[in-house]
C-alpha cells in the first residue's frame, strides 16, 4: 500500500479521502490545504450535507498540525505553493492536486523531478504541463511508467462524456454533434445576484455577467471546458463536436444531453445493446439504467457514467440522442482512487521486474 499526499482539502478532496477510507486503496499521510484551520477541515470530513457523515472517527488538533482519522495521524499542513510542503519528510509516494490551480501542476513537476514524489495527479484539465490525460475506459493503455510523471484526471464531464464517445466512435464512428451538460451549482457562483468576480473564488472572472446571478433560482447557459478537455483523451471526435452547458440549481449530479450524428445508420436498440454490453464489461465505469429514476437516484454512483436507457432516440438514419447521468464528485473522485490504484500496481509491476521475478501482477484496466 502506497502513501498518498492531498493538496486542496475541498469536495474532490474530501471525497476522494471518504472513498478511500471505505476500502482503502492507498494510505493518506500529509493533508496540504491554503485553509489552516486544521479543526474545520476535520469538521467537514466527518458531516456532508450531500454525503452524510463519515463513519470513521476524525479529531483534530491545531498545536499538533495533524488530524487522525480512526486513530491514524495524518500531518497537516498550510502551504499557499505545494512545493513548499515536505511530502518526502511524510513519505508520500503519489500526491493528489485537487485543488484545481494552475501553479500546482507547475510545483508539481518540481516534485518530481527533485525526487520528493513519484507521481502528480491534477484533478482538472489544464492546457499545458501534464504528461498524459487518462480517463479510465479510454485510454489507460497508453501510460509510460517512465516518461509520464503528472498526469491529469481530466474533469468530471471528460470522465462521463469520453467513454461513450469512444465506445461509439469504435462501433459506428461519430461525425459530429452538440453536447450539453447540466451541471450542479458550484462554489463560486454566488446565493444572490451579483458581481461575476467571485468572492467565494477568488481569480474566478467572467465576461458573461448572467453567471453572477443567484446559483440558486434560475438555469445559466455558459459556455463549458469539456470540448478542450476531450481533446487531450479523443482528439479526432473531439474536434467534430460543439458544446454548451447550463448551472443548475441543484447541489448534485451532472448529466449530458447528447445529439450525435454516426457514420452509419443504427437503430435505438442496437445503441443500447452496446450500452447494455459496456455495462457488463466494464461495470466500474458504465452503468445503464431504464429504470424510472431522476438526477438524485445516481446521487453517489461509482461509476463514471449511466446511460439512460430510456431516452435512447434514433431518426431512423445515423442521428441519435443519448442521455447520461453521473454523480460530478463522487463518480470522478472515485476515478482518482482507482488512477492512486493503478500507480501502484504499476510501482509494483516495476519492482518485481527490477528484481528479475517471474511473479504475475494484475494491472487495472
Amino acid at each position: 500500500m502506497i502513501n498518498v499526499g492531498i493538496n486542496g482539502f475541498g469536495r474532490i478532496g474530501r471525497a476522494i479521502f471518504r472513498i478511500n477510507d471505505k476500502n482503502p486503496q492507498f494510505r493518506v499521510t500529509c493533508i496540504n490545504d491554503i485553509d489552516s484551520d486544521v479543526n474545520n477541515h476535520a469538521y467537514l470530513l466527518k458531516y456532508d450535507s450531500t454525503y452524510g457523515r463519515c463513519s470513521a472517527h476524525v479529531e483534530a488538533s491545531a498545536e499538533a498540525h495533524e488530524m487522525y482519522v480512526d486513530g491514524r495521524c495524518i500531518h497537516f499542513h498550510s502551504q499557499k505553493d505545494m512545493v513548499d510542503v515536505p511530502w518526502a519528510k511524510h513519505d508520500v509516494d503519489v500526491i493528489i492536486d485537487s485543488s484545481g490551480v494552475f501553479q500546482n501542476v507547475v510545483s508539481g513537476r518540481k516534485l518530481v523531478a527533485d525526487k520528493s514524489v513519484r507521481k502528480v495527479i491534477v484533478t482538472h484539465s489544464p492546457e499545458s504541463g501534464v504528461d498524459l490525460t487518462l480517463v479510465f475506459g479510454v485510454n489507460e493503455h497508453l501510460y509510460k511508467p517512465a516518461k509520464h510523471h503528472v498526469l491529469s484526471s481530466s474533469i468530471c464531464d471528460v470522465n462521463a462524456a469520453a467513454p461513450v464517445l469512444s465506445l461509439l466512435e469504435k462501433n459506428f464512428g461519430v461525425e459530429s454533434g452538440y453536447i450539453t451538460t447540466l451541471h450542479p451549482w458550484l462554489s463560486y457562483q454566488n446565493l444572490v445576484d451579483g458581481s461575476v468576480r467571485s468572492i467565494s473564488s477568488p481569480g474566478h472572472y467572467w465576461k458573461d455577467y448572467s453567471l453572477g446571478r443567484a446559483s440558486t433560482s434560475s438555469l445559466i447557459p455558459k459556455n463549458t471546458t469539456l470540448g478542450k478537455a476531450l481533446k487531450p483523451v479523443l482528439p479526432s471526435v473531439a474536434d467534430r463536436l460543439e458544446t454548451m452547458s447550463f448551472r443548475i440549481p441543484t447541489g448534485i449530479v451532472s448529466a449530458s444531453d447528447m445529439c450525435l450524428t454516426l457514420k452509419k445508420n443504427v437503430s435505438a436498440e442496437e445503441v443500447n445493446a452496446l450500452f447494455k454490453m459496456a455495462a457488463k464489461q466494464n461495470s466500474r465505469i458504465v452503468g445503464y439504467e431504464e429504470e424510472h429514476l431522476v438526477s438524485m437516484d445516481f446521487m453517489k454512483i461509482e461509476q463514471s457514467l449511466f446511460v439512460d436507457g430510456r431516452w435512447t432516440r434514433c431518426n431512423g438514419g445515423r442521428t441519435i440522442k443519448l442521455v447520461l447521468w453521473y454523480d460530478n464528485e463522487w463518480g470522478y473522485s472515485n476515478r482518482v482512487v482507482d488512477m492512486v490504484t493503478f500507480l501502484a500496481k504499476q510501482f509494483e509491476l516495476a519492482a518485481t521486474t527490477t528484481n528479475g521475478s517471474k511473479k504475475s501482477v494484475a494491472v487495472h484496466s
